[in-house]
């Protein structure tokens, strides 16, 4: 879940080839079109969306851009007219480079400079070798065992060979960690799938389902052939392979073999790629020539040598010898680790690592018919648009996909990674919902999803805590039920009476949590001053159970809506006033009970109405800007938008300035459906988000109407380091600022709630 967003990743592939990220409008035909495209795992669809967003860790993680085979099926079916299989070809460079930890490939890739002059350098040094070390050199006929004794070419075979797999192998460990990092796997699973990769390393039969042209693959197989005969005979059978006279020996027919086919199979790449057919080989990089070219000029320089040899040339067959192994050492040094041939390797790793993984995914817990009978059939006919997830606040600093929750459930495909885990992540904003072009109500399905998980005891470890302490303390704080007040302080709060108007039902974030503290004590003050009668039922209150709905323990909502529902009702409730949005929206839209007989009204709609009738008088002056952050719970969930924001603009001298995102697209806090108690990773979190944007305001205080949300942006503050820059407040505090108060209570005599001079004023 936690997958950071790098916004120069975009620019970053662009330099390994990727030309035409931004066309891509997600419509999906690439991923249609590609004949290896199959049920969840859409490629290059969502390889583009991963780069698109700068998804790094994503797509790090992925092995699925070694699926594909370039055969550029996407490329004619694009309705942009986009490039996605050279995209794909542009995104293995990079991995390439990623799984590389010298360095070295990411240089080569990105500077001709640097390939060129390693080639080069590495040849001199081959040359000169045989300059100052040699056999020695006989003239009277061809003796290559004599200036190039077969065991010291057998020694520096074994010794480049194991350094060139030291490097490849670590490169790949590299590869095997991005890939597996999230999953847990038994290593007999890694042993019965270890067919996989050998298969698909000696054949590379999976290309044969690629494309119309069925001849590529062909191609490819027999140069591989080719190649790896020819590095056994030159690292395994090198003792019978370098020969000095022309007598025949077994060795010989895989020679000729290897030596036709590297010939002429590179001859038909250089023409393939030289017509630049219309689906592929439009483009081209340095690494996809320069490996065939040096694989050409070995191939032919061995030929070369072969045929001087058996003309009985001794110092020509000796200079052409140093000249191709100056040729052929180059190219594996630097093709092999850190080049176009890493991707022999890679791709049948990646294919064996994606089948470990696949094998490896549980199923998901939850049954679909469980869902459907208790959510109802809507979220079935899901169009897959992808609004929920463009929307989806997550994807500002992770990647999220509601959309493909939903498309798990509806196909049966989920896993307990893709489902059952993945829900937990949703704060419950309702973004998505408000947006579903279907009316979906994607919160809902999430929470189901949950409700089935914690029924069968299968719950996040920091979740444990708060539904603990629901069912002790009735708080999910681990707050003492009898210090469920001492918010108040020196206020006094007086008892509820049936007389009273209002219950005043007290958040338990307000009430155990230390920055909601001045929050809480503003509101009775205001009231006290307004002439509203109202009364408390203190410690015998319970969690409203907001939080437990949402996280799925029905089992435990349902215990504090009864216990709270019959103190109302004992109580003789007229209307409950809360603090907090959670708290309206549980009574109002969960409490059945009460729908009929006890109303519920969130404090900011109070005081707009005090403010309107004039039994709320602001007028002293409280200068400076702050700007309105919505909670999710009173805007998008109960559509309360205006009654804060005339609050706030009846307040003399305070200026109201908007962020970015407010009203219906407000940036959620992350409090909500648990994610107050999540274990988010530092820098990740809505909290943070939204205090950078309320600095981009320049305000001096950010201002909000819910307990959880104060508590969130206070942590983002903390986090950010900015507590000389911005303060977050309740409304109801600055309010308090500017009311004329009854002439029996002094302005000193308040709690001092005014705003720092000092902050003011930075």
């Amino acid at each position: 879940m936690n997958t950071n967003v790098d916004h120069e990743l975009y620019q970053e592939l662009e330099k390994f080839g990727a030309r035409d990220m931004e066309i891509c409008m997600q419509c999906g035909n690439c991923s249609a079109s590609c004949p290896l495209s199959e049920g969840t795992n859409s490629f290059p669809r969502k390889i583009y969306r991963y780069l698109q967003l700068g998804l790094k860790d994503k797509l790090l993680k992925s092995p699925v851009p070694w699926l594909c085979y370039y055969c550029g099926e996407c490329n004619k079916d694009c309705p942009r007219e986009a490039e996605p299989a050279e995209t794909m070809m542009a995104t293995r460079r990079w991995l390439t480079t990623q799984y590389d930890w010298t360095g070295l490939a990411k240089r080569f890739y990105l500077s001709a400079a640097w390939e060129i002059g390693a080639l080069a350098v590495l040849a001199l040094g081959i040359i000169l070798l045989f300059s100052f070390f040699h056999g020695p050199i006989i003239t009277d006929r061809v003796a290559v065992n004599s200036f190039a004794p077969v065991m010291w070419i057998e020694i520096g075979d074994l010794l480049m060979a194991a350094i060139l797999s030291a490097f490849l192998l670590s490169n790949a460990f590299r590869m095997y960690r991005f890939i597996m990092s999230d999953t847990k796997v038994p290593l007999s699973l890694y042993i019965t799938e270890a067919k996989t990769f050998v298969l698909n390393f000696v054949t590379q039969k999976r290309w044969r389902q690629c494309g119309e042209d069925r001849s590529r693959w062909l191609k490819h197989f027999i140069l591989v052939t080719g190649y790896m005969t020819m590095m056994t005979l030159v690292i395994v059978f090198i003792r019978w392979f370098q020969v000095d006279d022309s007598s025949w020996h077994f060795t010989s027919i895989f020679g000729y073999y290897a030596t036709g086919v590297l010939l002429v199979i590179t001859v038909e790449m250089f023409r393939s790629r030289l017509r630049k057919e219309e689906a592929i080989h439009r483009y081209s990089e340095l690494s996809d020539w320069l490996f065939l070219i040096l694989l050409f000029l070995t191939t032919l320089t061995g030929i070369i040598m072969h045929g001087v040899r058996l003309a009985g040339w001794p110092m020509g067959t000796y200079v052409i010898y140093v000249i191709h192994l100056a040729v052929a050492v180059p190219m594996l040094v630097i093709e092999v680790p850190f080049g176009k041939w890493s991707h022999l390797f890679y791709r049948p790793l990646a294919l064996f690592l994606a089948a470990v993984k696949e094998k490896a995914a549980k199923e998901s817990h939850v049954a679909v018919e469980d869902v459907l009978a208790e959510v109802g059939e809507t979220f079935m006919s899901c169009l897959q648009c992808g609004t929920c997830t463009s929307v989806c606040p997550w994807n500002l600093v992770s990647s999220y996909s509601p959309r493909q929750i939903l498309r798990h459930l509806a196909m049966k495909s989920g896993s307990e990674q893709s489902v059952d885990q993945a829900v937990w992540s949703c704060v419950t904003c309702n973004a998505c919902g408000v947006n579903c072009p279907r009316g979906i109500e994607i919160i809902d399905v999430m929470k189901s999803v949950r409700g089935l998980n914690v029924s069968s005891g299968r719950i996040p470890e920091y979740f444990e805590f708060p539904l603990d302490s629901l069912r002790v303390n009735g708080n999910p704080w681990g707050g003492v039920r009898e210090k469920r007040l001492e918010w108040a302080g020196d206020l006094t709060i007086p008892p509820l009476m049936a007389e009273h108007d209002y219950c005043l039902f007290t958040c338990c974030t307000t009430a155990y949590d230390a920055s909601n503290r001045k929050a809480g004590q503003a509101l009775p003050q205001l009231l006290e001053y307004a002439g509203i009668s109202f009364g408390t039922l203190g410690a015998e209150e319970s969690c409203c159970g907001d939080q437990a709905h949402k996280i799925g323990a029905a089992e435990i909502f349902s215990e504090l809506a009864l216990k709270n529902t019959e103190l109302f009702l004992r109580a003789g409730v007229k209307k409950i006033l809360t603090t907090s949005p959670h708290c309206l929206n549980a009574f109002k839209n969960n409490y059945a009970e009460l729908k009929a007989s006890v109303g519920s009204e969130h404090y900011t709609e109070l005081l707009d109405r005090l403010l309107l009738e004039g039994r709320l008088r602001p007028t002293l002056e409280v200068a400076g800007t702050v700007t309105y952050h919505d909670p999710c719970y009173l805007g998008r969930h109960n559509s309360i938008y205006k009654a804060p924001r005339r609050i706030l603009q009846s307040i003399p001298g305070l200026k109201l300035v908007e962020m970015a995102n407010n009203r219906e697209s407000s940036l959620c806090c992350g409090g909500g459906g648990g994610g107050a108690w999540s274990d988010d990773t530092p820098g990740e979190n809505f909290g943070v988000l939204r205090i950078k944007e309320a600095l981009r305001t320049g305000a001096e205080v950010l201002t909000t109407a819910c307990p959880y949300c104060i508590r969130m942006l206070n942590k983002g503050v903390k986090e950010l380091g900015v507590e000389n820059q911005v303060v977050v407040k309740d409304i109801a505090e600055l309010l308090l600022q500017s009311v004329v108060v009854k002439d029996e209570i002094s302005i000193k005599e308040r709690v001092d709630l005014g705003i720092d001079q000092e902050v003011r004023h930075v």
